[in-house]
């Protein structure tokens, strides 16, 4: 099976998805937990990453988006059993959500 490169809307690309999250995962061990990524290029990126993670949000089903962001932050994704670092979206209303870039990077 061919590998299929990956674009986002703010034109950065890659060959396959896997450089995609590799470009990700080096993003996120920049970052302290609780650390605020700073406008530029990171931020610029993550925000164009959950814009094509919500496109395929079925109509009246909350979008990682949601009303606008605020910033992204470096935080620890917690589940049963695991302890992860992980991205979290805080939006302009308050609320935050954590996010997955492999899983959007896969959507």
């Amino acid at each position: 099976m061919a590998k299929k490169p990956f674009s986002l809307a703010n034109g950065r690309s890659w060959s396959t998805r896997q450089e995609a999250i590799a470009h990700f995962t080096e993003m996120l061990g920049r970052y302290k937990v609780d650390e605020t990524v700073p406008q530029g290029t990171d931020h610029d990126d993550l925000l164009a990453l959950l814009q094509h993670y919500d496109r395929d949000v079925p109509q009246g089903q909350e979008t990682k988006i949601g009303i606008g962001v605020e910033r992204f932050a470096k935080g620890q994704c917690r589940g049963e059993g695991f302890t992860r670092p992980c991205f979290f979206v805080h939006r302009a209303d308050g609320s935050s959500d954590d996010f997955s870039f492999i899983k959007a990077v896969r959507s």
